[in-house]
């Protein structure tokens, strides 16, 4: 057992120093060696990016600055924590909204205060054998290769260790990621024949989501709601499947009745100030940023998009004046953002054209078009374009608003979410735009263009392919899927023909414009794999 602990690299984070110090000599005489400390949330989120620690042991009350919540947030978003790191909660607090907070972020386990020597150690070796095994599979999903790391859960489970659930539930999430839903299904309904899990019940939901089957979704996040009251996970899929199935004003309830179950979650007040503005409820989008500001300070979720929601929130409620002192915020707030201009000066510009300032709207309006172009490709490009497209309709220019929509349906073709957000920014703004011609058009036009793409690439006919996929990718910068296809013929190009240094150029420049766009898509390791490959034996050569 003392080797167990010795070989493990422990954070304490806790902001009184006797917790800290009694918390060490607990561990020190359970053998372990390596312990660092913090005493407060962001000095423990600069150690967790130098390091990556096997054990946090995190107080929630951390005093002023972030909180144990926080932490832990931040550390799942930034991937500080490996998959076999171990994560627990120490708390003297027991508040419903505490404990439903922290659990969405799913911490391994929790301590209440006082807890005893042998408690601590009882929990950890659970958790060290429920993670045990784990690091091959983190070290392929690291490299973003889904299927190096389900091969290795499958090792895994063909054991059939005690530990045989947490494997299927992360052999399941990583399936549904890489979007291969058939062994994503298995792996679930093979822990439902056991035993009915909600987490397995919601994973089948997701899948039927992603299918785009949303009426038996809906109905399989219902029926969890039903069962487990407190689940909140079910409740924000449903609130997204009833968004997809265009039912807003549902929508709005079921985040409203989330929000009420688990009020901590920034992410979820931002969606129902956002879902409620849309639906013309100003009063509840303006309790709900009101509420997602307050708390957002030192969150990794801290964003300019939520002090514009609540200026255009207090706007639409008849408060311009309000609305006005909270767009002068933003950049005190977020003095270094880059995205705070764009959102205080979209802001500014729906506000003052409600004032009938048309002067001091249009002004606003061309500093919003500035920073946008500045902006350029970024990780929230799509949401950039929705927010100038929202106020380009807001002041009449319906022209612009349409043509940015467009754009946005090509870059987003297989998006749910995003078409579902441009639909209904169609309905709120009664923007003369029919979005939802415009996406089943855009889609067979960009479908059409990536399959005729792959038969190319299929058939050896990788001049045809780079030409139809490179002029797609430049007339579609944002479209994840073009880009990566043309990056793979062109790779697949020179591994035929050999290695053109301008084409090694174009290939990065298509690789690092998804990586900007999105840095988890797993679709990356494949096309980075062939990449270092090829460049690999052009440095033999």
């Amino acid at each position: 057992m003392v080797d167990l602990f010795a070989a493990k690299h422990f954070l304490i984070v806790d902001d009184f120093a006797d917790m800290r110090a009694a918390l060490k000599r607990i561990l020190n005489s359970l053998g372990a060696v390596h312990i660092d400390q913090a005493r407060h949330g962001s000095e423990a989120i600069a150690k967790m990016q130098t390091r990556p620690y096997d054990v946090v042991l995190c107080d929630y009350n951390l005093g002023p600055g972030k909180d144990g919540q926080q932490v832990l947030e931040e550390a799942r978003v930034r991937q500080l924590l490996k998959v076999d790191s171990i994560f627990i909660m120490i708390t003297a607090e027991n508040s419903r909204e505490m404990v439903m907070g922290a659990v969405e972020y799913a911490p391994d386990s929790y301590l209440s205060k006082p807890f005893t020597k042998e408690l601590l150690q009882t929990r950890l070796i659970k958790l060290f054998e429920r993670k045990a095994n784990l690091r091959k599979v983190n070290q392929a999903l690291l490299a973003k290769d889904p299927v190096a790391a389900i091969r290795e859960l499958d090792t895994l489970i063909a054991a059939h260790p005690p530990n045989l659930g947490e494997l299927l539930k992360l052999k399941s999430e990583i399936c549904i990621d890489a979007n291969r839903l058939d062994e994503a299904q298995g792996a679930l309904e093979q822990v439902l024949a056991m035993r009915e899990m909600p987490w397995a019940r919601l994973g089948l939901g997701k899948i039927q989501f992603k299918r785009k089957q949303f009426t038996q979704a809906a109905e399989t996040f219902r029926q969890l709601i039903e069962q487990e009251r407190n689940f909140v996970a079910a409740y924000d899929w449903l609130a997204k499947t009833q968004m997809a199935q265009r039912q807003y004003a549902e929508a709005e309830e079921t985040l409203k009745l989330a929000a009420r179950l688990s009020p901590r979650n920034i992410q979820r007040q931002g969606l129902l100030g956002e879902t409620a503005l849309a639906n013309h409820h100003p009063e509840t989008a303006e309790a709900a940023y009101e509420h997602a500001v307050a708390m957002a300070k030192h969150s990794v979720f801290n964003h300019p998009v939520l002090f514009a929601g609540l200026a255009k929130s207090k706007a639409a409620a008849g408060k311009p004046n309000e609305a006005l002192k909270v767009v002068e915020q933003i950049p005190k707030a977020f003095p270094d953002h880059p995205e705070s201009r764009l959102y205080q000066a979209a802001a500014t510009a729906i506000i003052k054209n409600r004032l009938g300032d048309q002067t001091g709207a249009q002004a606003a309006l061309a500093e919003a078009e500035h920073a946008l172009a500045n902006l350029n490709e970024t990780a929230h490009a799509s949401k950039h374009a929705l927010e100038m497209a929202r106020t380009y309709a807001e002041l009449g220019q319906e022209d612009k608003a349409a043509r940015l929509l467009r754009q946005a349906i090509a870059n987003n073709h297989d998006d749910e979410e995003i078409l579902t957000q441009i639909v209904h920014l169609c309905q709120e703004s009664r923007l003369n735009y029919d979005a939802e011609s415009a996406i089943r058009e855009v889609q067979g036009d960009v479908v059409r263009t990536n399959n005729e793409g792959v038969r190319l690439i299929k058939q050896g006919e990788f001049e045809a392919a780079i030409r139809l996929l490179t002029q797609a990718a430049e007339e579609m910068p944002g479209n994840k899927t073009i880009n990566l296809n043309a990056a793979k013929a062109l790779l697949m190009y020179m591994e035929h023909r050999g290695v053109v240094s301008d084409l090694l150029d174009q290939v990065r420049r298509y690789i690092d414009r998804v990586q900007t766009l999105a840095p988890e898509d797993w679709r990356l390791g494949e096309v980075n794999q062939r990449l270092r490959k090829l460049t690999q034996t052009q440095t033999d050569g």
